[in-house]
This record gives C-alpha cells, structure tokens and sequence, in this order.
C-alpha cells in the first residue's frame, strides 16, 4: 500500500512491476480470515482499490460486494483470536465500519491505513 501511494516509488519499473505482480495474485485470493483493516479484507480493499491501481478496479468492486453481502448475512468476523467482537480500529468493527464506508464513498472517506483525513462534500 505504501508503495501504491508513492508516486516516487511508482515511477520506478522494479517497484511498480513488483506491485503489480503483488496486487494480481491479491485480488484472485480466496476470501480472507477477517474483515478488518489490519490483514483481512477491508486492508485488502484499501489496496485493491488504491487510485493508482487501476487495473485492480474489477477485483475490487467484486471484493467490496462480497465484503458488504457477508457483513449483511453475518456478523462481521473482527481480527482477534476467536474472531470476538470489539470495537477497535484496526482489528475490530470501527475499522471494518470504515473499511464499508471507503468502499462506498472512497473519494469521500479517507483511509485510516494512510492516515488521510476525509474530504468534505
């Protein structure tokens, strides 16, 4: 993610092409083991849909709405060990909140993982 948001980094060919190759294999993962920012689907989404990934868009669109169907069937599986709810950012229901906000308003919300602030309207 911190390369994707390096236009430094994505200037040069051996990141860039690494990334690329990174993100490819990322987006065809089977669903991960939780929904939070820190190493499950919304961290996963955060990069998929970076703006200076395009061709990830599909893979992203289609994650984000099996993220939002899941959370809708289920409840949403936080990131500690035995899945138990809390409320935390990175692990917990806040982050996975926002991590459904960002799908649904990413040029609205900021990212929590890159410390943006959100955008007014």
């Amino acid at each position: 993610l911190a390369i994707a948001d390096s236009p430094h980094a994505m200037r040069d060919p051996a990141l860039s092409g690494w990334l690329a190759d990174r993100v490819h294999e990322a987006a065809g993962l089977d669903p991960l083991a939780d929904d939070s920012p820190c190493h499950g689907e919304s961290g996963l989404l955060e990069l998929l849909g970076h703006r200076a990934l395009p061709a990830a868009r599909s893979a992203w669109i289609r994650r984000a709405g099996a993220l939002l169907a899941s959370a809708d069937r289920a409840d949403p599986r936080c990131g500690t060990p035995g899945r138990v709810p809390h409320p935390g950012l990175l692990t917990g229901l806040s982050g996975i909140g926002h991590g459904l906000l960002r799908a649904g308003f990413p040029e609205r919300i900021g990212s929590a993982l890159l410390l943006r602030p959100s955008r007014a309207p």
